[in-house]
C-alpha cells in the first residue's frame, strides 16, 4: 500500500513562505485539497494584516504563538466598516470569522504572530476584497 501522505512542518514551510502583499503577511500552505486547505500565516512584530472579507464561507483560526488583536466588522454600503470592540488573543485561542465579516489581525508584541486557519482556497485567491482597516 503506497501512501500519499504529505507532512509537512510549520516552522520551516514559514520559513519558505513568501510574503503577500495584498495583506501583508507571510503565508503558506500545510495541507489540504482545491476546496478546503489548512495554512499557517506568519506577521511581523507591530504589522497588521490588510482588512478584507469573503463572500462565502468561513475561516477557521488557532494562535499558535504570540498575541494580538482581532478587529471584525461588517462592510457598510458607503464603504465604510462597522467595526466591533477588537478583542485580544493569544497562543492556544481558536474563533470563526463568518462570510461577509471584515477582519483584520494586529500583531501587538515585537515578536512574530503565528497563527494557522482553515478555509476554502477562494479565500486566498479569488474571494477575498480589501477595505480599509480599523483606525482607533
Amino acid at each position: 500500500m503506497n501512501s500519499s501522505l504529505e507532512l509537512r512542518n510549520i516552522k520551516e514551510a514559514l520559513k519558505e513562505a513568501k510574503r503577500d502583499e495584498t495583506v501583508g503577511i507571510r503565508i503558506t500552505k500545510l495541507t489540504g485539497n482545491d476546496t478546503v486547505a489548512f495554512y499557517a500565516a506568519e506577521i511581523d512584530g507591530y504589522k497588521r494584516v490588510g482588512a478584507h472579507y469573503h463572500t462565502e464561507g468561513i475561516e477557521l483560526y488557532q494562535v499558535v504563538e504570540g498575541t494580538g488583536s482581532i478587529y471584525i466588522g461588517l462592510p457598510k454600503s458607503d464603504g465604510e466598516v462597522d467595526w466591533k470592540e477588537p478583542v485580544a488573543v493569544a497562543a492556544g485561542d481558536c474563533f470563526t470569522v463568518n462570510a461577509g465579516e471584515v477582519h483584520q489581525l494586529v500583531n501587538s508584541s515585537s515578536k512574530q504572530l503565528i497563527i494557522v486557519f482553515v478555509c476554502p482556497y477562494s479565500h486566498i485567491s479569488t474571494d477575498r476584497t480589501v477595505v480599509d482597516g480599523f483606525s482607533e
